[in-house]
């Protein structure tokens, strides 16, 4: 059971067991403002869906790192996520801890990418870092997801009213349905497709 103490100092501090029965403590400003916290904190230990506030404190760049190097894809695959990874999302994120990034920035990152780059590009950046946060709501060390909601570019249609899939899309929702032996052939074809057309919108490594 948790409990609040009074400091030296004046403040309130809320203390608690997490899952794994260690010691853990915040300070607010007031009572109350503690009360409320610790309530909180202890429905999420009594529904299993706690975080522990200090994990969120891993950089992005640690994380996304440790995340690329887990996954067990093509390598044309994993050779797009480690371009669009080093170009578009570590020169904005690198330096954020995963827990400070939210749904607002990563909007406004979308935004100002949309300026620049094609719909498809923007759209498999977004998805890119949605996944590796994804994965760090999993782990337990964010509560939720900041790109799940955000508003993408309109993807821009082709000749016959038809949006070729991105790489990534064909990687996610393709090849799963695809026979073993198939998939070198399809993932091949689906890469000279994207860039073929990268030019004119398909997403591209970058």
């Amino acid at each position: 059971m948790g409990h609040i103490i009074k400091t030296p100092a004046g403040t309130f501090r809320a203390n608690w067991r997490d899952p794994s029965g260690s010691q853990r403590a915040k300070t607010f400003r007031t009572r109350k403002e503690a009360a409320a916290y610790l309530a909180a904190t202890e429905t999420t230990v009594s529904q299993g869906t706690y975080v522990d506030p200090a994990a969120g404190k891993i950089r992005f760049s640690a994380y996304a790192e440790r995340w690329l190097a887990s996954r067990s894809v093509e390598t044309t695959t994993l050779a797009g996520w480690t371009s669009r990874l080093r170009a578009r999302l570590l020169p904005q994120w690198g330096t954020w801890p995963v827990g400070r990034i939210d749904h607002l920035a990563v909007q406004e990152w979308i935004t100002r990418m949309s300026r620049e780059l094609s719909p498809a590009t923007v759209a498999s950046c977004h998805s890119l870092l949605s996944s590796i946060l994804a994965s760090a709501v999993r782990g337990r060390l964010i509560a939720f997801n900041p790109c799940e909601g955000v508003r993408l570019p309109a993807q821009r249609k082709r000749a016959g009213g038809l949006v070729p899939l991105t790489l990534d899309q064909v990687t996610e929702l393709l090849l799963p349905s695809v026979p073993d032996w198939h998939r070198p052939v399809v993932a091949a074809a689906a890469g000279a497709v994207c860039d073929g057309v990268s030019a004119s919108g398909c997403g591209g490594p970058i």
